[in-house]
């Protein structure tokens, strides 16, 4: 990772943010959490092949999650419009948070910098952050075209919480 972003470990605080998202005016983390913890999903763009296929994965195991007791979140850049028209032809259960100017991504470090294509897009990133507002758990896609194993991913969370 290069120095222009600060990479969060397991242990850090989770930095706050508040954003528009599909079902809400503003989506504050810190709000949020008092709700339960959060699994917040850092992705490159709505309707790419790549997204929507773990999508579909995350999708299938959303119960899982959820009884495991966190709630999944996804964010990216895209507008809201987009954001709804994903969710909707996806059948998805989740909120997707508008990450305007890409400042929550920059600020989680959640930038592609090693592929000449995409180079400054949002990466794939897996933050689960407890309602303590302390990351316990990270995945990350060492390049753009790793997808995660959304099996491992559960099996991760459940043993973090």
């Amino acid at each position: 990772m290069s120095d222009t972003f600060r990479e969060l470990e397991n242990g850090d605080d989770a930095p706050d943010f508040s954003m528009r998202s599909v079902d809400r005016d503003e989506f504050c983390l810190s709000s949020e959490l008092r709700n339960g913890p959060i699994l917040l999903n850092f992705y490159v763009g709505d309707f790419g092949i790549n997204c929507t296929t773990y999508m579909m994965k995350m999708i299938e195991l959303a119960e899982k999650f959820a009884s495991a007791g966190v709630r999944i979140f996804t964010i990216n850049p895209d507008g809201l419009e987009n954001h709804r028209i994903f969710r909707d032809r996806l059948g998805s259960p989740f909120d997707h948070i508008q990450d305007e100017g890409q400042t929550v991504s920059k600020t989680y470090g959640a930038i592609v910098e090693d592929s000449p294509i995409i180079k400054g897009f949002t990466n794939r990133e897996f933050f689960l952050i407890g309602t303590d507002g302390k990351i316990r758990y990270i995945w990350r896609a060492t390049t753009p075209k790793v997808l995660p194993d959304m099996d491992e991913i559960l099996r991760e969370v459940k043993g973090a919480l």
